[in-house]
């Protein structure tokens, strides 16, 4: 079910022409999206409002001269086997630098360090 899900949500965010990553594991995501902001703001409330989410937070909501992810992308680290493709990949210690941009941001290093910690990327 979550490559479905995730599936669906790379589909639904390419329509909307949102970019940006999305972290995942057994018990946290983490969702970075960028895009025109009515249009965030409307896909930002549409999953809070979704009954798989329990709880969402607003970490920041602020504007960005340039975009910094050049499409969008679904990172699951599960500890449970299934086949990725490429806009749902498998996130792990080995795999999260080429989720980042080879240049980020100052605010987007730090937002990564700070949540990409080992509890995200080492599966349990």
């Amino acid at each position: 079910m979550a490559y479905q899900v995730s599936s669906q949500s790379v589909s639904i965010c390419e329509q909307l022409q949102i970019t940006g990553r999305v972290f995942a594991n057994r018990q946290q995501a983490l969702a970075i999206t960028e895009g025109p902001t009515d249009i965030v703001y409307k896909y930002f409330q549409a999953v809070k409002s979704d009954p798989l989410v329990q709880t969402i937070l607003l970490h920041v909501d602020r504007p960005v001269e340039a975009r910094e992810f050049e499409d969008y992308s679904v990172w699951l680290n599960l500890g449970i086997g299934f086949e990725f493709g490429e806009k749902v990949r498998k996130l792990s210690p080995g795999t999260v630098h080429l989720a980042l941009p080879d240049n980020p941001s100052p605010r987007l290093r730090i937002m990564a360090e700070a949540y990409l910690d080992d509890d995200m990327l080492i599966a349990g």
